[in-house]
Formats: structure tokens, sequence, C-alpha cells
């Protein structure tokens, strides 16, 4: 929902933390962070890297770190946008997992990051007053490359909720963009762009409505759209090789379509419609025709070849999915609920409801004693498919001192044992900070403390 986004764009004073350079964990069997999944998947994982769908942050599963821009929270000396590198490979009960803080070049807050893990690159994007921002930083190093900023051409900017993908075949990001300052013709500059963060280049944009976050399923080279300007029963395929825009119908699509993400070995989606319902969409067997205005997506199967699950949490929204497990974990916009879809394993021809299954639950009290709230616009999700995990940062919003939290979720365990997530967290103190509770509640969740961390216990909003 796009209302009321531009009020995390104002910045915020913040105390200044102190960033503790993280040691290895140690070796005890429930080690924050390190905590394998209880079920093993029945073929050899194979580590997908970065966000499975749109969302705030990036993850590299494999050297367990995470990118956290820290929206609300700018730095004290320059004012500038900060982004937060988080070591989700320690205990955070024993160790500060905040291992750098990286100060960007301006003042425009992130809205999205991605991850090129062959060339060690963390892509961010930024911009909603005008003019469009992309900064690279070297994963192994934390330091912000040069030039940077990298201005978007074409009059073009990520927008208040713009993010972007990796696209690993083809090793280019995608990115969401809308108008601009400068831009000619209204929604002339709105669409998707390609950018190679090596050569530092963009692509033609692809003109397509503003998404509010998208999708981007790497075997088909296509990008489903989540906007609120779609209406219900359709949305739009972006086909990023034929440089087209084409549009979709399926009755089982909301009117307020948020967080969607591809299963890009089944070609299914998962699209949340922010009002308890989500839609599983199968694009198996999906054929594109026409060009230009005229294209138009046929799907495979019968129409609707999707399925509309309801009775989630309300404010449903967000999502990432594992393509290892074939599951998708969703969260709630500035809510504590999360749910799990479990999808079938291989290609169908027609999805059904009897094919699909969810397990639904909510996050505990994080460890200051707020109530979670699950940042929305731009949502901030994200899945582990090496460990199975799932990730989420807290809204900004939660405490008068801008404390945050990026949560850890074991997704095996909210599959068998859904209750045992909502437990509490024992007294105690996260590593470096002031927290009244401990960072794991010993039943699936750990928390892991954003910079900064307040001097004194924040009093919470929620």
């Amino acid at each position: 929902m796009i209302s009321g986004i531009w009020k995390w764009l104002v910045p915020i004073g913040a105390a200044s933390a102190a960033i503790i350079v993280v040691a290895a964990c140690d070796p005890c069997p429930t080690c924050g962070g390190n905590k394998k999944p209880t079920a093993t998947p029945t073929a050899t994982p194979t580590p997908v890297v970065g966000s499975t769908g749109s969302g705030l942050f990036a993850l590299d599963p494999t050297k367990q770190l995470a990118f956290v821009p820290l929206l609300n929270s700018p730095d004290p000396q320059t004012e500038n946008a900060r982004v937060a590198v988080i070591d989700l490979g320690v205990n955070p009960n024993v160790t500060d997992p905040r291992k750098a803080t990286v100060v960007l070049g301006h003042s425009d807050s992130p809205t999205g990051t991605a991850l090129d893990a062959e060339d060690g690159l963390v892509i961010v994007v930024s911009g909603s007053t005008g003019t469009g921002f992309v900064d690279l930083i070297d994963e192994n190093t934390f330091a912000l490359l040069t030039p940077t900023p990298i201005t978007i051409p074409g009059n073009s900017q990520p927008g208040p909720t713009g993010q972007v993908l990796f696209d690993s075949a083809n090793r280019v990001a995608v990115l969401g963009v809308l108008d601009g300052t400068g831009c000619p013709v209204p929604q002339s500059c709105t669409g998707f762009i390609t950018f190679d963060p090596v050569a530092k280049t963009f692509g033609t944009l692809i003109p397509a409505r503003y998404p509010e976050t998208f999708a981007f399923n790497q075997s088909t080279q296509q990008i489903l759209d989540a906007s609120d300007e779609s209406t219900s029963g359709e949305t739009q395929i972006v086909d990023l090789a034929g440089q087209r825009t084409c549009s979709l119908a399926d009755v089982n699509l909301g009117p307020d379509q948020d967080g969607a993400s591809f299963d890009s070995t089944t070609d299914l989606a998962v699209i949340s419609n922010e009002n308890g319902t989500a839609t599983v969409l199968n694009l198996n067997g999906s054929t594109l025709s026409g060009s230009g205005s005229s294209c138009t997506v046929t799907e495979g199967g019968t129409n609707p070849n999707s399925v509309l699950l309801s009775n989630l949490p309300p404010s449903t929204a967000g999502s990432a999915v594992n393509s290892n497990t074939h599951q998708a974990f969703l969260i709630e916009d500035s809510s504590s609920g999360i749910t799990l879809i479990t999808m079938p394993s291989n290609k169908v021809t027609q999805i059904t409801a009897a094919a699909l299954s969810t397990v639904v639950s909510s996050l505990p009290n994080d460890p200051n004693g707020c109530a979670w709230a699950t940042q929305g616009d731009p949502y901030a999700v994200a899945v582990d498919s090496l460990h199975n995990l799932g990730y989420a940062a807290n809204s900004s919003f939660t405490s008068s001192a801008g404390a945050t939290f990026l949560v850890q979720v074991d997704l095996a365990m909210l599959q068998s044992n859904p209750s045992a997530i909502t437990t509490p967290l024992p007294a105690g103190q996260c590593a470096g900070t002031t927290t009244t509770l401990g960072c794991n509640n010993n039943n699936g969740v750990v928390f892991f403390p954003l910079p900064p961390e307040s001097e004194s216990p924040p009093s919470c909003l929620n």
C-alpha cells in the first residue's frame, strides 16, 4: 500500500552506536545465526543469493551476510544515508553482529539492494526527489566504490519503493523506476531498466507501470509486476529479452497487489494482496504474443491458472521464495504475522488448491520488548535458500529511538511447529546493546540488532 510511505523519507536524528568487529561464533548447537534447517531437502540445495522477491535488503547465504539500508537513520555527521552489514553467522547473544556501516554519498534513502555474488558487489538503489542513483559496495571490504553515486539516466528514479533484483545469468541488475525531474512526457520514464555493475552502464528503459514490488524469473527472463496501479483481475508481465510489456488477465489477482516472488524452477509466482489473501499464479506453459501495448499473456492450462489463498494475516504483503524447498515466506505490512506457503516441487499444467498448503504464525516481541512490526513500503523480506531461513526487518518507527532489528525465522520450524515461533524471548541482553531481552527464543526465531541501538531503553510506539 503506497499511502503513508513518504513519512520515512524525512531523516530523523539517531544516536550513533559503536560497531564491534565480529568474532567467530562459538560451537554451541543452538548458536544463533548458524542454525541449520531441521529437515534436510531431498535434493542437494543450490545457493540462491540475494532476495528471490523484491525487498529492501539483500542476503549472501554463502558468506552469511545481510546488507540492510537503515531507513530513517542517516549518518549523524553527514546526514547521508547508510547501509548496515550484518553478520548472520554469529550468536547475537554473545557477539555483536553489526559488522560495518557504509555511509553513502547522498541523503536519499535507499529503497532496495541486490547482490552480484560473482563480482562481489552490492547494488543499492535510491532516489525519490527527482534524480535516481545507484551505489556500489565492495562485498569483501565494505568500501563504497567510486564513482558514487551513479546517476540513473533518462530522467528516471527508483521512487518511494523502487526495487532492484540481480539477473546472474546475464550479470545485470533489474531496476524498477518512475518519472523523475525532467521527464518529457508523463509515464514515459517509468518501467524497468537494467544496469551492468561492472561496466557501470544502463540498458534501455522498458515502459511499464510503476511496480510497488516485482519478481524476476531468471529461467524465463520475465518480470512479474506487483503494483497498486493494477486493478482486480489483471497485472503485467515484462519480457526482458523481448523488451515488451504484456497484459495478463486472471480473476484471482487482487486489487492491491504487493509483494511478488517467483519459484523459477516451477514457474509458480506468489503475489500478496494485503487483504488477508495471496495469489499463487502458474505461469508454466504460458505464452506471450503481440508487441508494444498490444502484447498479451495466455496462461498455460485453463484460465484462471491460479489459486486465491485466504485466511492469512490481514496485512500480508511482501514475499520471498525458497526454490529448493518450493516454499514462500510472507510477512505482514507493519504487523507481526508471517505465513509459509508450500507449493508443488515440479512444474504442473494446472495449479489447484489441493496442491498448496499454508501455515500461519506471528513473531514475538523484539529484544526491547516492543511488538514486532515488519517494514512495509519498501518491503523488507528475503529467504536464505541455502539454510532455509526467512528474514524480515522491522519498521524504524517501532520506538522513539529508532532502534531496528533483522529477524531470522527457521522455516522448517515454522512448518513443523508454528506455535513455537511465537515463544517470547527470555530475559537477557543482545551483545553490544541495552536490550532487556535476549536475541534468541530458542524456538526458531533469532533477532539481529541493526545500528544504531539506543543508549537507553526505547519507548514502544506500537
